[in-house]
């Protein structure tokens, strides 16, 4: 049996961008007496993908793997695989497991398209983010940003297709990070195309992001945004 032991979704579901901790429970029949000298593995076999994790042995019927991020939402097939010291390698279960779209992978898409653009930045601000879900937030959003595939010529400060780039006084995806304390996507966003420069750029208030971190009281992110 498998079963997904971090995260709100069920034993069968884990998210799109993965890396979570899934459990395998080992029936008897499925324990082996050399145990020492087998190993575990799970290989997922989606519609266009495979993936292959090992696994950590916490007890004698327990195992642990990081699960894989994927390329879509689907049910993949699940087999968990023991191999054998000589290069025998068996299949030992199989089951279905879904890998789904989560709500921070759909806010990293939005972010993405929305850099540069005007009304982009107007919905950005329209978004109210309780400050206790903000934490949460920065990790399972950072982690679906560096799995999501960006455009080519993607930037910070491109407007659009065309290559326009953005005016001065106008909110940058920092200064949304900025203000919301989101500092491991701020990091994300620093080490891409334009981020950098970004750095300098005011908003309507005159105000750069690391100014607008300053004035929402997140001074560990207005370091980063100073170094």
């Amino acid at each position: 049996m498998i079963s997904k032991t971090e995260g709100r979704l069920s034993s069968c579901h884990a998210w799109r961008f993965g890396e979570c901790l899934l459990t395998v429970q080992l029936c008897e029949e499925q324990c082996v007496e050399d145990e020492e000298d087998v190993e575990f593995y799970l290989l997922f076999a989606g519609s266009t993908q495979r993936h292959v994790s090992s696994t950590l042995k916490v007890s004698h019927v327990t195992l642990q793997a990081v699960c894989p991020a994927h390329d879509r939402s689907e049910t993949v097939r699940v087999t968990l695989c023991q191999a054998r010291p000589g290069g025998s390698v068996d299949p030992v279960a199989e089951e279905c497991f879904q890998f789904v779209q989560d709500l921070a992978l759909d806010m990293a898409q939005f972010l993405v398209n929305a850099a540069g653009k005007t009304e982009g930045a107007l919905l950005l601000d329209e978004c109210q983010i309780p400050l206790k879900e903000c934490e949460r937030l920065d990790d399972t959003l950072a982690l679906a940003l560096r799995h999501l595939p960006l455009p080519a010529g993607w930037s910070m400060l491109v407007r659009n297709k065309n290559h326009t780039r953005l005016e001065q006084h106008e909110d940058t995806l920092l200064h949304f990070a900025a203000k919301r304390g989101l500092r491991k996507v701020a990091l994300f966003l620093l080490q891409q195309p334009g981020g950098k420069e970004a750095l300098r750029l005011p908003n309507k208030q005159g105000r750069t992001p690391a100014r607008v971190a300053q004035k929402r009281g997140h001074t560990q992110l207005q370091k980063l945004l100073t170094e």
